[in-house]
């Protein structure tokens, strides 16, 4: 048995702090930020720092999915490698580093920000600095997808249909999606629907030099993915009597992947890989299912109770073909893998909230929860003539079981300046066992206090001119370790296991990483449109997890490990300008880190870019009925050290988008979009230093998708 603890007696001081705090009178009231505030308003007024992503702007673009929104967001960058499921990092953080909120909860495990259509979301929050109230387990920050709320918005019509396709590479990828909307007196509800096509095709060159033994190996593949979509989304919200609602959504999404791919290898010095030539088939039709209910009730002085019930399901029975050839597309071995993961997740959470003392907004709460996940592995090789060569059978289960609770405090300190406090404890036990693998019981727990504080400025009387904010935050997060991570049966490659194409595992003895950090911002807002702002950030991990690559009984295994302590840095800008019918919007970010057990120079955490960027411009043309506009994106070159002896290097990638959408009239528009249209091709290399150095690279060939959509409401 593994147990894991970790805590903190200064969350306690820092609580008794916002306590004593409290009982002052404060000379004005708070300022609570209301619902119908612009998003700018909103964040200038907002003691915690965030940033808000209206609706208008996320489906300003035409975007196919949420991620496409977020990249061209300040301080985001997205990790989009051909082949794998995308990524969010924040300040560079990736990889469990950032926390996926779905309407304020943990987001569930198998949740994807691809799975859910950016016509289902209301709004998106950025919170730079952890809140006691989401998540503690946000290390680089957490992002909050708020779904739209049942019943059609004001001035929104009730029914709306959006049919198009996207183009790439000759290839059609159609879409179709319905949306109603309704009320009945005290019921309002909404069913969305949508049917689409997705293709992903890729081609790429792989290259392995290395220099004992002498080698000079190149492959090309391509890879082609189709993948076919229903989405369901019904919500309803009913209102029973004046102080009560409740309210329950949910989505239904299934999926049919199919996924082909071919390699061809050429080696030119040293000796073929056992496979030169292969083919490969990856087929599944996974489900996802996600429900809610929730229930809020308005008290006397101004508070406000609220519970959620949450549940997530997830089903994906897999088939997998391996056939490995030679140089002339004679058949040597095959490979068949049939594997069906299930993963479960209830979830339930609630809060009191109440104003108290003229200036402070109290706020307490718990989230209970419980995920688990089941797999079986059916693994068989066979030789030419399908004699059996190896077979194998694997089965496990895994648990973890999670328990929060929060208590802060939002008040005016004084005119010009406010303050948030609040404490979480958060605990999870990871429990797993499997006749491939040793049993698995780590437990984890932290406090996390946080607290951030806002100072504006104060103008003259009828002073309009611009308004000014300082802000401050001290905050301690973790990141404790996934299912996946733990558990320690292996994921082997077919072909080439190598210290450049290692096989993967897991590792029981992994520990949460702690994160104490500071963040420094100055914002001026200009008007209702207009900002500009520079932010600071300075954190210290400890126990940060590494990948390690080693060599046990001639094969090579990747292990994630815990790798002593690690500082992060780094500075943001973000500006925002709207002139008539043009409006711009400018965000840069440098990063920065250091792995203290690793020697330099690039002792960096894994695949962090060291500069990002974004150059967005629209332009509304009312005569004509036309809106314009595009972004470009920028994420610099990723060089990074996991240990003395490995070095990854992902190269800088370049994007611009481009979107006109013409307005025939007030309900009929037709959308033309273009993604990736600048971009170049890029390259990814992952180089093993030891005895007989080994070099992978690969360049990814990249095309840009084209997408036209007609857009009708009723």
């Amino acid at each position: 048995m593994h147990i894991i603890r970790t805590g903190g007696a200064g969350a306690l001081l820092l609580a008794a702090h916002a306590c004593a705090s409290a009982q002052a009178p404060a000379p004005q009231a708070i300022q609570q930020v209301v619902v119908n505030a612009g998003a700018l308003e909103s964040r200038a007024q907002s003691t915690t720092a965030a940033i808000v992503v209206g609706r208008e702007e996320i489906l300003r673009q035409g975007d196919a999915s949420l991620l496409d929104v977020l990249k061209r967001q300040p301080g985001i960058t997205l990790d989009a490698t051909a082949g794998k499921e995308a990524a969010i990092r924040m300040r560079g953080l990736g990889g469990g580093y950032v926390a996926i909120l779905l309407n304020g909860v943990p987001a569930p495990n198998g949740f994807s920000l691809e799975s859910i259509s950016p016509e289902l979301v209301e709004r998106i929050e950025i919170q730079r600095v952890a809140s006691a109230e989401t998540s503690s387990q946000a290390v680089a920050g957490a992002i909050n997808v708020v779904l739209r709320r049942a019943g059609p918005a004001r001035g929104e019509a009730a029914h709306e249909i959006k049919a198009g396709s996207a183009f790439q590479r000759g290839h059609a990828a159609p879409q179709l999606l319905a949306r109603h909307s309704g009320r009945r007196g005290a019921l309002a509800y909404t069913v969305a629907a949508t049917v689409q096509r997705k293709l992903n095709p890729i081609a790429a060159l792989g290259t392995e030099t290395g220099a004992d033994p002498l080698l000079l190996r190149r492959t090309a593949w391509t890879d082609h993915q189709v993948e076919d979509i229903l989405e369901l989304a019904p919500r309803l919200c009913w209102q029973p009597t004046a102080v009560d609602s409740i309210s329950a959504q949910g989505y239904l999404r299934r999926r049919h992947i199919d996924n082909r791919k071919r390699e061809h290898e050429t080696t030119e010095i040293g000796r073929p890989t056992a496979f030169p030539h292969a083919q490969q088939r990856f087929e599944t039709r996974p489900l996802h299912a996600y429900a809610d209910l929730a229930w809020t009730r308005r008290l006397d002085g101004g508070a406000r109770m609220n519970a959620k019930l949450s549940g997530f399901r997830m089903r994906r029975e897999a088939g997998f073909l391996y056939h490995g050839m030679d140089v002339q597309e004679r058949l040597i071995e095959s490979h068949a893998v049939a594997s069906g993961p299930i993963e479960r997740e209830w979830t339930f959470s609630g809060s009191w909230r109440r104003p108290l003392w003229g200036s402070h907004f109290l706020a307490a709460g718990w989230e209970l929860g419980r995920k688990g996940r089941s797999e079986y592995r059916r693994e068989r090789h066979a030789g030419p003539a399908g004699e059996l060569l190896f077979q194998s059978s694997e089965d496990y289960r895994a648990s973890v079981s999670r328990n929060a609770f929060f208590v802060q405090d939002e008040w005016d300190i004084a005119p010009g300046w406010s303050a948030y406090a609040g404490l979480r404890r958060e605990a999870l036990r990871t429990t797993g066992e499997g006749n491939a693998a040793a049993p698995v019981d780590v437990e984890a727990r932290a406090w996390s206090p946080v607290f951030q504080a806002l100072y504006k400025p104060q103008h003259a009387d009828g002073d309009s001119g611009p308004r000014d904010g300082l802000r401050l935050a001290v905050s301690r997060t973790y990141k404790a370790p996934d299912i996946v991570q733990l558990m320690p049966r292996r994921y082997t490659v077919d072909n080439n296991n190598s210290a450049t194409n290692p096989d993967q595992q897991g590792n029981p003895g992994l520990r949460p990483e702690l994160a104490l950090a500071v963040d420094l911002a100055w914002e001026r807002y200009f008007g209702a449109s207009d900002m500009v702002s520079v932010s600071l950030f300075h954190k210290r991990i400890r126990d940060v997890t590494l990948v390690r690559i080693g060599e046990h009984g001639g094969t090579w295994t990747a292990m994630p490990e815990n790798a002593g302590s690690a500082t992060v840095r780094g500075i943001e800008f973000e500006g925002r300008l709207t002139r008539g019918a043009l409006s711009a919007r400018l965000n840069l970010a440098r990063n920065w880190s250091r792995l203290d057990s690793v020697p330099g120079p690039d002792n960096r955490l894994e695949d962090q870019p060291a500069r990002s960027g974004n150059l967005g411009l629209d332009y509304v043309l009312p005569a004509a009925r036309l809106d314009l506009g595009g972004t470009w994106s920028y994420r610099g070159r990723a060089v990074s050290r996991a240990s003395a002896l490995v070095l990854s290097d992902d190269g800088s990638r370049r994007q611009l988008d481009l979107y006109a959408l013409w307005k025939r009239n007030a309900g009929s528009r037709l959308r033309l979009s273009v993604a990736g249209l600048s971009q170049r091709d890029y390259l990814e290399s992952l180089a093993y230093e030891g005895r007989g150095p080994l070099q992978r690279s690969t360049v990814y060939r990249v095309r840009p998708t084209w997408r036209l959509v007609w857009e009708q409401s009723l």
